[in-house]
C-alpha cells in the first residue's frame, strides 16, 4: 500500500506540472484504434518504456493458439481495461491486457474467404456504456458485437450480422467465386462505420466502393461510387461501361478520421485488371487516389491522384496519418501518405493542398501491347525526397560478391530488361524498383506530432514482371503439375512448398483439403496470392494433382459450380523478385529501411537498414536490410517499436538518431503493426506472432513489459 500511494503522490505531481496540452487523458492509456487513433498517428503519449530502460524489457505474458494457427496481422484494442484481438483461431478475443487470460471469445461463421484482420473497431454507445460494440468484417460478412459479452448485437442486421456484398455491384452467380471482404477496419463517425473493401485484382471484379452503415441496424447509409457513374465526377476518366466490365479502385489499406471536422480519407488501390490498361482507356478516377469525403455524407471534397492509368499495381497500400506541421508561423492541420514507390505526399487536409511542391513530368508512353494508353505524365513529389530508390541502374547492382555482380551483370544483358519505374508492361518484361510489395506498404508510418517527425519503413528490392498473353497459355496444357508449380508458385512457397518470406508454408493445406477447395482457392486467389482464374481448367487440376501427391490419371472430383465467365487478354508472371545466383536480391543493400522524415523542413533526418540475414552477418556482412510486412509505432519518450521483418525479431529505435537501442528473438516473425497501452499503472507492448513449426509456437501474442 506504501508503494501504491507513493506512485499516486508521484503522478499527481507529474500532471500539475503538465501543460493542459501535454496531460494525458485517460484515453491516453489505451490503443484506441487500428493506428492508436482514429488519425493513423500510430503514436503514444506514454513515457514510462523510455530509451534509458527499454533494454529491461521483458515478456510479461503471452497468448498462444491451441494448435499451429492462420497468419496474424492483427493489431489489438485495449480499451477501458480490456483488450480485443483476432487470434490465431480464428477466432475474436477479449483478454485481459495486464495477463492475456481469455474473457471471452466469439467463432465467426467459417468461411472460404481468406481474412487478414488487421484490427478492430469500437463504438461507444452514447446513452448506454453496456451496448458498446465490436465491429468487423470477417469473409463476406460484417458483424458487431457487444463489447462486454462478446455476444452478437441483436438489432444489428441480421442478429448481428450484415451480409458484405449488401451495396456492391456484383452479380449474385459471382459471389461464390469474388472474394469480398476487408484487411483493414473501418472508422466509426457518430453513428457510422465507414469501411473500404477488398475485391479481386483480376478479372471478373467489381467496383470497390466505399460505404457506410449505421452501427445501430446494420443499414446501408451512404455509398461512394470509386468508379463514377454517369453523371458524377470523373466519370469521362474511363469508358462509358467501366463499372459493369472492371473493377478495384478500393480501400483494403485503412483510412484515416477528422472527427473535428467529419471528414475521413480514403487511400484507394488500382483498377483491376492491375497490369493491363488497353480495356480502361483514360486517367481511371478514383483508383490510386488519396480521396477527401465528408464522413456524414460521403460527398467528396478533394482529391489528388497519385498515379494515373495505372499499370504496375501501385496501390496506395498505406492508410493516412494526420498531422499538425510548422510552416512558417502558422500550424497546417495536414493529411501524409507514404507510397510504395517510397513517395512522401503532404496535403492541407482541409483544401488538399500541397505543403510541398507535386511536379507533373513527362513518363514512357509506348507500349507494345495493342490498344494500351499508357498516361503521358505522373506525378514527383519534389520534397520529401523518395524513401525508396527509384530504378534499376548498373550503379546499383549487387555488390555482395564479384560472382553475384557478374550474374546481375549478366542477366541484364542477355535478357535487356527496360528499368524505368513507368516503363509500360510488356510480354518481355521489366525490372523494376521498389517492386510492387513496396516501398512502404500496409504497415504504413507513424508520426510524433510532438517533434513532426515521421517513420516509415520500406522494403528496397527489384522485381520482374511481364504480362503472359493468355491465350498463349494453352501450350502449357502438355506440362505437368511439377512444372507449372515451379513456373507459377515456386517463388512465393518455395521449391518444397515450405514457404519463404513471401508465401506460407502449404504443405499441411496442400494435403488437408478437398481437391475442389484447393482447386477453389486457385481460382480465386488468396491475399497476397493472386487469381489463376486466367489459367486452362487442366493447368490448375495438374497443379492441384501435384499439391495432392496425386496421379494426374487419377480422376478429379466434379465441380458443383461453373467458373465465372470473363474476357482477360493478359495475365501477369507474378509477384517475383530479381535475385542473384544465390538467391539474394540483385541490388546493393540495404534491402529494407526504416526512415525518419522531418515533415517541417520536408527532409530526411536519418535511415537505417531494418532486418538482416543471420548467415550474412556470420560471413563478416553489416546488416543489409530485408524484405518486410507491418509496421512501427513510436512513443513520447522517443521510442520507435518494430517487427515486420522476417528475422523474427522485435526492435526498438531511438526516434532522434535511428539507433538500435534493444531488440529481442520472437518465436515466430511479427507481420503487424504493435499496440502500447498501460493498465494499473505499468505500460505494455503488445505484438501479434506468427506461428513458427520449427520453434514450437502456434501463433498468438506476447506481450513485453519492464520489470513488476
Amino acid at each position: 500500500m506504501k508503494a501504491l500511494s507513493f506512485l499516486s503522490l508521484c503522478l499527481l505531481i507529474c500532471l500539475a506540472c503538465q501543460s493542459p496540452a501535454e496531460t494525458d487523458t485517460p484515453s491516453a492509456q489505451d490503443w484506441l484504434a487500428y493506428g492508436g487513433d482514429q488519425g493513423q498517428t500510430k503514436f503514444s503519449s506514454l513515457h514510462q518504456i523510455n530509451p534509458e530502460n527499454v533494454d529491461r524489457l521483458t515478456v510479461a505474458w503471452t497468448h498462444e493458439a491451441p494448435a499451429p494457427g492462420i497468419s496474424l496481422q492483427c493489431t489489438p484494442l485495449v480499451i477501458e481495461g480490456q483488450m480485443y484481438a483476432y487470434t490465431a483461431e480464428g477466432n475474436i478475443a477479449a483478454l485481459d491486457p495486464a495477463t492475456g487470460a481469455a474473457r471471452w471469445t466469439f467463432s465467426p461463421d467459417s468461411t472460404h474467404i481468406t481474412t487478414l484482420m488487421r484490427s478492430l473497431s469500437y463504438w461507444h454507445h452514447p446513452e448506454s456504456p453496456e451496448r458498446d460494440q465490436i465491429m468487423f468484417v470477417h469473409g463476406s460478412t460484417l458483424y458487431a458485437l457487444l463489447a462486454q459479452t462478446g455476444e452478437l448485437v441483436e438489432r444489428f442486421g441480421q442478429k448481428g450480422k450484415v451480409d458484405f456484398y449488401n451495396g456492391l455491384e456484383v452479380p449474385a452467380e459471382q459471389e461464390g467465386f469474388m472474394e469480398i471482404t476487408a484487411n483493414a477496419p473501418g472508422v466509426i463517425f457518430e453513428d457510422l462505420y465507414i469501411v473500404g473493401c477488398k475485391v479481386p485484382d483480376e478479372l471478373p471484379s467489381a467496383p470497390g466502393d466505399i460505404r457506410a452503415f449505421d452501427v445501430r441496424t446494420g443499414e446501408l447509409v451512404w455509398t461512394f461510387h470509386v468508379i463514377p457513374k454517369e453523371g458524377e465526377f470523373g466519370y469521362e476518366s474511363w469508358p462509358p461501361d467501366a463499372r459493369q466490365r472492371l473493377g478495384g479502385a478500393n480501400c483494403w489499406s485503412g483510412m484515416a478520421l477528422d472527427e473535428d471536422r467529419g471528414m475521413v480519407y480514403v487511400p484507394t488501390a488500382s483498377p483491376s485488371f492491375d497490369f493491363y490498361g488497353g480495356d480502361r482507356v483514360g486517367m481511371n478516377l478514383f483508383a490510386n487516389c488519396l480521396l477527401a469525403l465528408d464522413a456524414r455524407t460521403g460527398e467528396r471534397k478533394w482529391h489528388f491522384q497519385t498515379t494515373h492509368h495505372d499499370l504496375w499495381d501501385r496501390d496506395n497500400a498505406s492508410p493516412p496519418n494526420l498531422i499538425s506541421i510548422r510552416r512558417g508561423d502558422r500550424l497546417v492541420d495536414a493529411v501524409t501518405l507514404v507510397t510504395k514507390l517510397g513517395y512522401l505526399f503532404v496535403f492541407d487536409r482541409e483544401t488538399g493542398e500541397p505543403l510541398f511542391e507535386i511536379e507533373e513530368r513527362p513518363v514512357p508512353t509506348k507500349s507494345p501491347i495493342a490498344g494500351e494508353q499508357p498516361w503521358p505524365t505522373q506525378p514527383f513529389p519534389v520534397a520529401p525526397p523518395p524513401f525508396s530508390r527509384q530504378g534499376f541502374t548498373p550503379d546499383r547492382y549487387t555488390d555482395r560478391s564479384p560472382e553475384a555482380r557478374a550474374f546481375v551483370e549478366q542477366e541484364m544483358a542477355d535478357k535487356g530488361y527496360t528499368t524505368d519505374i513507368y516503363a509500360p508492361p510488356s510480354l518481355e518484361g521489366a525490372v523494376v524498383t521498389p517492386a510492387a510489395h513496396g516501398g512502404a506498404n500496409w504497415g504504413g508510418a507513424s508520426v510524433n506530432p510532438e517533434t513532426q517527425m515521421l517513420f516509415v519503413n520500406a522494403t528496397d528490392l527489384p522485381w520482374f514482371f511481364q504480362l503472359v498473353d493468355v491465350e498463349a497459355l494453352a501450350a502449357n496444357n502438355d506440362q505437368d503439375g511439377a512444372s507449372l508449380y515451379h513456373m507459377y508458385c515456386t517463388a512465393c512457397h518455395g521449391p518444397d512448398q515450405k514457404g519463404t518470406f513471401l508465401g506460407p508454408d502449404i504443405t499441411l493445406a496442400a494435403k488437408s483439403f478437398p481437391f475442389q477447395k484447393l482447386e477453389n482457392v486457385l481460382l480465386a486467389g488468396r491475399e497476397p496470392m493472386p487469381s489463376f482464374k486466367h489459367l486452362p481448367r487442366e493447368q490448375l487440376q495438374a497443379i492441384v494433382f501435384y499439391l495432392k501427391g496425386m496421379e494426374e490419371g487419377e480422376m478429379a472430383p466434379e465441380r458443383t459450380s461453373e467458373r465465372p465467365s470473363y474476357q482477360a487478354k493478359y495475365s501477369f508472371s507474378g509477384y517475383g523478385f530479381f535475385n542473384d545466383q544465390d538467391g539474394y536480391p540483385a541490388i546493393k543493400p540495404p534491402w529494407g529501411t526504416l526512415t525518419a522524415i522531418d515533415l517541417a523542413a520536408g527532409t530526411i533526418r536519418w535511415q537505417v537498414p531494418l532486418g538482416e540475414y543471420p548467415e550474412l552477418r556470420e560471413q563478416g556482412l553489416p546488416p543489409t536490410g530485408s524484405y518486410n510486412r507491418g509496421g512501427g509505432i513510436a512513443t513520447a519518450s522517443g521510442l520507435l517499436i518494430i517487427g515486420a521483418t522476417y528475422d523474427r525479431q522485435l526492435r526498438v529505435f531511438s526516434q532522434e538518431t535511428g539507433e538500435l537501442l534493444w531488440q529481442t528473438e520472437l518465436p515466430g516473425a511479427s507481420t503487424a503493426i504493435p499496440a502500447t497501452y498501460e493498465v494499473g499503472g505499468r505500460q505494455y507492448v503488445t505484438v501479434a506472432v506468427n506461428a513458427n513449426r520449427e520453434a514450437g509456437f502456434n501463433g498468438g501474442y506476447l506481450t513485453f513489459a519492464l520489470p513488476g
